[in-house]
């Protein structure tokens, strides 16, 4: 493989990867996707995320998160249950973020 091949594989990963999380994050603000999204373990898929290196990808996996969590109590109790806010409060250390001026909905 040539260098430019190598480096094309690499752009496409962080696209998909983008682009799931964003589709995830839109798919999370209608209600009617929420219960679909629990059953395919979503949750578990943004949670790596969460430490992505690209901080758009690590802030729309908190953005999907928030949304999944405001749904319910069940699903906020999730988000504590698969050990998310850790890598919350990890995520937005690495950015040097403050949490006054994070929004999750």
């Amino acid at each position: 493989m040539s260098q430019r091949q190598i480096i094309q594989v690499f752009e496409q990963y962080q696209k998909s990867r983008m682009q799931f999380v964003q589709t995830v994050a839109d798919l999370a603000a209608r209600p009617q996707n929420i219960e679909m999204l629990q059953n395919a373990g979503v949750m578990t898929l943004l949670r790596p995320l969460m430490l992505d290196s690209v901080p758009g990808i690590q802030q729309t996996a908190a953005l999907a998160l928030g949304r999944l969590a405001d749904h319910s109590d069940s699903l906020a109790e999730a988000v504590v249950r698969e050990d998310i806010l850790p890598q919350l409060v990890l995520s937005l250390a690495s950015q040097n973020v403050s949490l006054s001026s994070l929004r999750l909905t």
